[in-house]
Order: C-alpha cells, then sequence, then structure tokens
C-alpha cells in the first residue's frame, strides 16, 4: 500500500468526520499494517507495537473530525503513532529503570543486558537518537516522500533533506565502529 494520499482515503476522512462508524473501521484497516510498522521500528517490540496502534486507533477515532485537510490523514496518522509510541518508550524506560533499581537492592548482583539485535544494522539503528530513527525508516521503509516527510515534522523540504544526511552520517559511522 502506498502511503500517500489517496482520493479512497479522503473520501472515508470525510466519511468519518461525518460519523461513519463503518468509514473509520475502513480507513484504519488499511493503515494497519504501514501504522504497525512505524510502531514497532519505534518501540522495537511487537506487543509494544500492538498497544501503541490500539492507543493510536483511539486518538484518531476521537480526533478525526478535527482534522481539516482530508489528504494529510496518513502524515498526521503518522505523527499520532509517532507520539503514542514516544509515550510507550518512556514508559518502558521507567518501569526498566525501576525493575533494576529494585534488582540491585535486593540481589546486589548486576541485572543482564537484553539479548541485541543479530544485525549491524538493526543495533546501529537502535543506538540512533529517536528522531534519526523514525526519520530514516519513514523515508527508507515506508517511502515517505521528502514533501510528506516535511509536513510531517513542520520544516521545509530543504531541512529535511538536511536532517536525512545527518542520520545517514551518524548511522553510517555506528555501523563502521560495529565492525
Amino acid at each position: 500500500m502506498s502511503t500517500g494520499p489517496s482520493i479512497e482515503d479522503e473520501l472515508l476522512v470525510v466519511q468519518c468526520r461525518e460519523g461513519d462508524v463503518a468509514a473509520l473501521d475502513r480507513l484504519l484497516a488499511r493503515w494497519q499494517e504501514p501504522l504497525w510498522r512505524h510502531a514497532l521500528r519505534l518501540t522495537g517490540a511487537e506487543d509494544a507495537a500492538w498497544d501503541v496502534l490500539q492507543e493510536a486507533f483511539v486518538a484518531i477515532a476521537r480526533d478525526i473530525r478535527k482534522l481539516e485537510i482530508e489528504s494529510a490523514f496518513g502524515v498526521w496518522a503518522y505523527r499520532i503513532v509517532g507520539h503514542k509510541s514516544r509515550d510507550w518508550l518512556r514508559g518502558h524506560i521507567r518501569r526498566r529503570d525501576r525493575e533494576h533499581r529494585y534488582a540491585d537492592l535486593t540481589q546486589g548482583d548486576e541485572v543482564d543486558e537484553l539479548p541485541s539485535s543479530t544485525t549491524a544494522l538493526r543495533e546501529a539503528l537502535g543506538e540512533l537518537a529517536e528522531a534519526d530513527r523514525a526519520l530514516l525508516t519513514l523515508r527508507f521503509e515506508e517511502g515517505l516522500t521528502l514533501a510528506e516527510l516535511a509536513q510531517l515534522l513542520g520544516v521545509p523540504a530543504g531541512t529535511v533533506k538536511s536532517r536525512l544526511h545527518s542520520a545517514k552520517q551518524r548511522l553510517r559511522g555506528l555501523m563502521e565502529t560495529e565492525l
């Protein structure tokens, strides 16, 4: 599925704003796979991606009447998934930190690290800042155009190009240190 706007998506958004629940179901079904993949890349865990997607769908259903430009649905939905993923990651980090502190207090031993990714690319992507990782995956795995990324980020296309270049350089540097 293309992640760009389609006439059918625009029509479904209009119907959703008019209160058509079946249209909302069809729209969310059309976007479930790409939005889930985005959540998976941001969270790194399948279960978390499903949780994030569920929360994002609730937010989309609640706020779709506020979406003024029908063709912007995809960018808007990606943004919501990004926000929900960040919320999940913050909570996950807080929980992990509490668990580590508790383990240190009760056992006095080092807590084993989580197993690392099997590929150097996934490891390097995981070491990137969230903004770089999201930008690279949206561009190269989801296929968003520079214009779509610019709209999503609320910055000019030239800024997106610059950020992409910088993110690729940082990824390349991490890949070289892994080898």
